[in-house]
C-alpha cells in the first residue's frame, strides 16, 4: 500500500536530470533532456506540448514502465535507480495509479471486477477486494454499475471505471495520459472535475497530460514539454510558453 502519509506538500515523486533517447538508424534522438520536477501530495500538475515533445516518454519514465539513461527518479521517497525489475513492478503497483486516453478496461470482467483486478494481482482476497472496489464505484456514483461489463458502459462511464481501477490502492501519484481526449467536451469537463474531486478526497497528486489547454489551465500547475524540456507555463506553439 501507499508508502507515505499523503499530507499536502509531502513530495511523493521527485524526479532530477532525467534523459532518455533512442536510436534511429546511425542517429541517436534525445527525447527527454535533464528533466527536472516535483510532486507534491493533493497536487494536480498538467504537462502540455506539441505531439512528440516528449510527454508520454516522461509519463512512462515516472511510471516506471520505462528506464531513463541518466538522471534520478524517486517515488514514494525511495529511489528506483537500483530496483531490478520485480522491486519496480512492486512500487509501480502499490504506490501509482494509470490512467489512459483509452479505458483498457478487460472486457470479459464487470466493473467491479475490473477496478478489483489491482489489489487481485497484489494477491488481497477476492471477497475483500470487490468490497474495497464497489466502495470505490458508488463513491463515483457507479453504484448502479457494478455488474456491467465495458460494453455496456458509455464512454464517459468507462473512464470512471478506469479511474476507479486506478485509484484502488491509493497510490500516492496518478499518472494520467490524456485521460479525456477521446470523450466529448462536456463528458471530458465531468471527468476532469472527478479527478479534481479525487485530489481534494484522497490526497492523491495527479500528473496529467492533455493537450487541452482549457483542461490544463484549471490544474494547480501547468508545465510544458518543448524539445524535452520541460518549463513552467503553457504553450500556445512548438515553442511559445505563456
Amino acid at each position: 500500500m501507499i508508502n507515505v502519509s499523503l499530507t499536502a506538500g509531502t513530495i511523493v515523486l521527485q524526479a532530477h536530470g532525467l534523459s532518455r533517447y533512442f536510436v534511429d538508424g546511425q542517429r541517436q534522438i534525445q527525447v527527454l533532456n535533464g528533466v527536472d520536477l516535483t510532486i507534491h501530495a493533493a497536487e494536480m500538475v498538467a504537462i502540455v506540448g506539441a505531439s512528440g515533445s516528449g510527454k508520454s516518454t516522461l509519463l512512462h519514465c515516472l511510471g516506471l514502465l520505462d528506464r531513463p539513461d541518466a538522471g534520478q527518479l524517486s517515488i514514494a521517497g525511495k529511489p528506483t535507480e537500483t530496483l531490478n525489475e520485480k522491486a519496480r513492478s512492486r512500487l509501480r503497483n502499490e504506490s501509482l495509479g494509470f490512467v489512459y486516453q483509452f479505458h483498457h478496461l478487460l472486457p470479459e470482467f464487470n466493473a467491479t471486477d475490473n477496478v478489483a483486478m489491482p489489489l487481485i494481482v497484489g494477491k488481497e482476497p477476492l471477497a475483500s477486494a470487490r468490497k474495497t472496489a464497489r466502495h470505490l464505484l458508488e463513491a463515483m456514483g457507479l453504484g448502479h454499475r457494478l455488474e456491467n461489463y465495458p460494453g455496456q458502459l458509455s464512454g464517459g462511464e468507462r473512464q470512471r471505471v478506469a479511474l476507479a481501477r486506478a485509484l484502488v490502492t491509493r497510490p500516492v501519484c496518478v499518472l494520467a495520459d490524456e485521460p479525456t481526449g477521446n470523450l466529448d467536451r462536456e463528458t471530458a469537463g465531468q471527468v476532469f472535475e472527478l479527478i479534481a474531486r479525487i485530489r481534494d478526497d484522497f490526497g492523491t497528486a495527479v500528473v496529467l497530460v492533455t493537450h487541452d489547454l482549457s483542461l490544463a489551465e484549471r490544474a494547480d500547475r501547468c508545465l510544458s514539454m518543448v524539445n524535452g524540456r520541460l518549463f513552467e507555463g503553457g504553450v500556445t506553439s512548438d515553442a511559445g510558453i505563456v
